[in-house]
């Protein structure tokens, strides 16, 4: 297969060249006024795709919208007039002039679908073309790919990056999908939204309504020309769509023999192979063409999706094809010959396998047996069917259609002023970035649902799989909404520094009226910002300018307090109530024992058997680090300590992007008894679920004192954390609630003693003066009436009520 001319390499060097026309362009997009009635359309096909379903959308809702077609050539200008939009070619004068004063820019492959230098201060929607399988942009080495030194790769990097920035919304078919664009383009989750694929609302429609589909047949064999006579109407079609490969050679070309076989299972399975080489490529497939084998080209068919309700089987590799075709809930056999190259260059965001539910052919011998089997069987095909039923409802969660009047709705909103977005006066809550929804602002969002039912409380979420508080908004980092509830609420409750969507923490500034309440999350043990040793003065001033965002601080503890002061330089208001989010641990004590019942109920919520002991592995974040914290091993401890132990790891915020604690596979024993509890939504399941907390730096030492829990803490790099890292703010070795430790088999040896005889276990009976006196200096105020003081003091300074 050939790119037709076209390669990432090559395309990135042009990206390259051409930035001085970037930058002029710029320029001029400031003094050039758009016009909200224009509209520009563009696709790397052609008059197709995504993109033609929405302005086929956009003209039955809007007559009066001025559609403008961005065009290659003069076969796709005639299309367009076909469909009544007015073609302008998108390189030269008049396509940079139509993008420039187009009002909202739609494409669907990339900012060149448009004329890229007039796209500036538009409104730019990004349809994208199918359901993301392989790798793309900045997620594959190969979309990025230009020889140069370092500096020439990272301008590219940056120029990428900006021209994600351009875009306003990016349209997403699913959850999954969304997940991978916004790691795709780097953008902020709120720029992604799941609304269906408006390329796949005549597919929807022809799954539903088989005279749609047959009609799809009918046209589909049309397009084949004289070629398309030879096809009964009781012979199957089957379609082989390969991706394309950057210019490399097509690896599923079909040798002599293999030719042979699959004339041969054509003709026993009644059935026609219709072969469609990616767009952007061409296959030599010459000696395949006849006696039932067809080519079906992009000169026949610029868009096949629309088509695929006509087609019984597809035969693909990588392609997002198969997703659409899913919608139909008919087989796909999947054929990926060069699959660990593949994977290693281009890259996959999951093993094809579970995309495929386990069958990957790698050869044509294999691809006729697979066809053989599904003519022949109908327990297979039925197999094949639910396969198929299962991949769409992972990338489909508009199966329904009507995704082109839905994106047309959002790029309405997108216009609306804030007010419009959000209630005025709202509370809004945001806990490690938007990352969990959890923490002191979970504890507070429930003490002010109760006493104050009619505040409108919204939430800062960063993927639509969060799950917010019963009548609470979510709303994703980054999106107009998000941006219009920060601005406009009357509250603001956050527990770390205020998330600035794309470009970092800043972009806030508090308005009149306006109470921001940081809780921040947890006591410190290590020193933070200003306390931190060889602080620059970049952070001096980004420290300063964030305190500043600040109304009111809240405080576990003296100490906190005294911290919070020098740290962050906080002159406002500190309000030293005691940790909401330690309400529920606080409850959970019977005289100096957890409530049996509430500890049942937290190691239901984890998925651990009630007769298990558990130990609970919770390390810190390390400066610096990309990866998970595992010093202690957590598979290894799990097979040291035996079947009777559940070992349930809770990694850092931080390192969530690095890796898991799980996944060691089903059938290896010791890694089944580990559960990683990194992403549970309540870090209080994992402290009452606890019969022993492992830490070494972690604030979780803070709260897993209200609960008495028996603590050690694992920490081999003590020297270096102390004097080279983050240091402590008093002295850890001295006044530490438990021994510390540098070897495994040191806390294998405490576990075995405490399962063995409890309380009573030495090291717990040595540990207890430390223990009482840590819980007498930091737990002073958990009570479990932490929030309803917080919630009273907010009342008091206006920020709720009348």
């Amino acid at each position: 297969m050939s790119n037709a001319g076209f390669s990432f390499a090559s395309g990135n060097l042009a990206k390259l060249l051409a930035l001085p026309k970037y930058l002029l362009s710029l320029l001029v997009s400031w003094f050039v006024p758009r016009d909200e009635q224009r509209w520009a359309f563009g696709s790397g096909i052609g008059v197709g795709e995504g993109a033609l379903a929405l302005a086929r959308a956009l003209r039955a809702a809007d007559p009066e919208a001025r559609i403008t077609w961005l065009v290659a050539d003069d076969s796709e200008a005639a299309i367009a007039r076909a469909e009544g939009f007015e073609p302008v070619l998108r390189r030269g004068r008049s396509g940079y002039w139509a993008t420039l004063r187009a009002g909202r820019i739609v494409v669907t492959h990339g900012l060149g679908d448009a004329n890229r230098f007039g796209i500036y201060g538009g409104t730019v929607v990004q349809l994208w073309h199918g359901a993301p399988l392989k790798r793309l942009h900045l997620d594959s080495p190969v979309t990025t790919a230009v020889r140069g030194p370092a500096p020439v790769r990272a301008l590219l990097r940056r120029m990428y990056l900006a021209g994600s920035r351009e875009v306003d919304l990016f349209v997403a078919g699913s959850i999954t999908a969304a997940e991978r664009l916004r790691s795709a383009f780097r953008v902020d989750p709120g720029k992604v939204r799941v609304l269906g694929d408006p390329r796949d609302d005549e597919l929807a429609q022809q799954a539903r309504d088989p005279e749609a589909a047959a009609r799809a047949r009918d046209r589909l064999i049309e397009a084949l020309g004289d070629s398309g006579a030879s096809i009964s109407e009781s012979e199957a079609i089957v379609l082989y769509a390969p991706t394309w490969r950057d210019g490399d050679a097509d690896p599923g070309v079909p040798t002599a023999t293999e030719i042979e076989t699959i004339r041969r299972t054509l003709r026993e399975t009644a059935a026609h192979l219709l072969i469609r080489s990616h767009p952007l490529g061409v296959g030599a497939y010459e000696a395949l063409l006849g006696d039932r084998v067809h080519l079906l080209g992009a000169d026949r068919v610029r868009d096949i999706t629309p088509l695929l309700g006509g087609v019984d089987t597809v035969i693909t590799d990588y392609s997002s094809l198969a997703v659409d075709f899913s919608l139909l809930g008919r087989p796909i056999v999947w054929f990926a010959p060069d699959l660990e190259r593949y994977t290693a260059t281009r890259g996959l965001y999951e093993p094809l396998s579970v995309t495929s539910a386990g069958r990957v052919e790698h050869d044509w011998g294999d691809v006729s047996r697979r066809l053989t089997e599904l003519h022949g069987s109908v327990h297979a095909l039925r197999a094949a069917q639910a396969d198929a039923r299962a991949l769409a409802a992972r990338f489909h969660a508009h199966p329904e259609g009507g995704a082109a009047q839905r994106v047309l709705a959002e790029i309405h909103r997108l216009s609306l002023p804030p007010s419009q977005l959000v209630t005025a006066g709202s509370a809004f809550f945001e806990s490690f970035y938007g990352r969990q929804v959890s923490c002191n602002p979970l504890a507070i969002d429930r003490e002010i649902a109760r006493r104050f039912p009619a505040v409108t409380r919204y939430w800062s979420i960063t993927s639509e799989r969060q799950r917010v508080p019963d009548g609470a908004v979510p709303l994703l980092v980054g999106g107009r909404e998000w941006f219009a509830a920060r601005r406009t609420a009357r509250l603001l409750v956050v527990n770390d520094w205020l998330h600035g969507g794309v470009g970092g923490r800043g972009g806030f500034r508090r308005g009149r009226g306006q109470t921001v309440l940081q809780t921040w999350h947890g006591t410190m043990l290590k020193h933070l910002a200003l306390g931190r040793p060889h602080v620059g003065l970049r952070t001096r001033i980004a420290v300063h300018r964030e305190s500043r965002r600040w109304s009111l601080m809240l405080s576990q503890n003296p100490h906190s307090t005294e911290q919070f002061r020098s740290s962050y330089a906080f002159r406002g208001e500190i309000l030293e109530t005691g940790y909401p989010r330690d309400d529920r641990l606080a409850r959970a004590m019977v005289g100096a024992e957890r409530n049996p019942v509430v500890v049942g109920t937290a190691r239901a919520a984890l998925g651990i058997d009630p007769g298990s002991s558990v130990l609970v592995y919770a390390p810190t974040w390390r400066d610096g680090g990309l990866t998970l914290v595992d010093d202690l091993d957590v598979r290894a401890l799990a097979a040291e300590l035996g079947p009777e132990w559940t070992i349930v790891a809770r990694g850092h915020t931080r390192t969530h992007a690095f890796g898991s604690y799980g996944g060691f596979g089903a059938l290896d024993e010791a890694a089944a008894r580990v559960i990683d509890a990194s992403q549970h939504p309540d870090v209080n399941d994992v402290i009452l679920a606890a019969d022993l907390l492992v830490t070494d730096y972690s604030s979780i030492m803070f709260d897993a004192s209200v609960t008495h829990l028996p603590t050690v803490f694992f920490v081999p790099d003590l020297a270096a954390y102390r004097d080279r890292e983050r240091g402590f703010t008093f002295d850890f070795e001295r006044e530490a609630p438990g021994p510390l430790l540098s070897r495994r088999e040191e806390v294998v040896e405490c576990a075995r003693e405490l399962a063995s005889h409890g309380l009573d276990a030495a090291w717990v009976r040595d540990a207890a003066p430390a223990a009482d006196a840590w819980r007498r200096r930091f737990n002073p105020h958990d009570d479990g009436r932490a929030s309803e003081r917080v919630v009273d003091a907010l009342v008091e300074r206006g920020a709720l009520g009348e």
